[in-house]
């Protein structure tokens, strides 16, 4: 998922820990080294992981439920950033362009359209045609792997027959 060099921060990470576990390494790290951006961007991270943990039953977060967390955050950051670029905000733009990507260098890698699309195809094919139903099949089958989003458009147009 997100093992090896974590690109913004340039720290080992092991594969096989939750990703909370890997912010809380590299906030401590980033601590280490003075560099307060990081930690700043860090530990809001963690902070959005534990709020979301909280409203779940204990033991039921999974890494899964943490990139969804994360991703939420991007897309608010990214939203945010295009606001702060119509108000002529560059010193905010600037920021949060820093703190997207940290976001983004702790997020799997999306899934290809084409590989998208031969998720779709299979549901559909199974002569599902309710978008609903496929949404909810596809994106349980792609966890958090890609972004809603891109999958709407994708049934959508499947299911139009384009």
């Amino acid at each position: 998922m997100c093992g090896g060099i974590n690109a913004a921060a340039g720290l080992k990470i092991p594969e096989d820990t939750m990703l909370k576990d890997k912010l809380k390494r590299d906030s401590t790290e980033a601590l280490k080294n003075h560099d307060q951006k990081m930690v700043d961007t860090l530990r809001f991270l963690i902070s959005l992981i534990d709020k979301k943990e909280l409203s779940l039953p204990v033991g039921e977060m999974t890494e899964a439920e943490e990139v969804r967390v994360l991703r939420k955050e991007l897309k608010n950051k990214e939203e945010s950033r295009e606001m702060f670029v119509k108000g002529g905000r560059n010193d905010l733009v600037a920021q949060l362009d820093y703190e997207i990507e940290i976001v983004k260098s702790y997020l799997p890698a999306e899934i290809t359209e084409d590989q998208i699309k031969k998720v779709v195809d299979e549901i559909i094919g199974g002569k599902e045609n309710n978008f609903g139903l496929v949404m909810k099949e596809v994106m349980t089958k792609l966890g958090g792997e890609v972004e809603g989003s891109t999958v709407a458009r994708i049934v959508k147009e499947k299911l139009s027959g384009n």
